[in-house]
C-alpha cells in the first residue's frame, strides 16, 4: 500500500508507449468512478494507492487531455 505519487510515473509510461485505452466513452467512465469516492485505487501491475481517489481519477482524466 503506498500514498505516493502513482500518477506521475504512469503518465510518464503511458506518454512514452500511448499506452491507454482510447474509448470516446473515457471521461465518462472515470467521473463515475470518481464519483463513488474510493479511499483505495488498486492497478494490475503496482501498488496498491491509498487516499482521494476520486481526485486522482479526475487528475487522470483531466491528463489525458494534454
Amino acid at each position: 500500500m503506498t500514498g505516493a505519487d502513482i500518477l506521475g510515473p504512469s503518465e510518464a509510461f503511458r506518454r512514452s508507449m500511448d499506452y491507454y485505452s482510447h474509448t470516446k466513452h473515457g471521461d465518462a467512465m472515470l467521473e463515475r468512478l470518481a464519483a463513488l469516492a474510493p479511499g483505495t485505487l488498486a492497478c494490475m501491475h503496482g501498488s496498491a494507492w491509498q487516499g482521494d481517489g476520486a481526485a486522482l481519477l479526475r487528475a487522470l482524466a483531466a491528463s489525458l487531455h494534454e
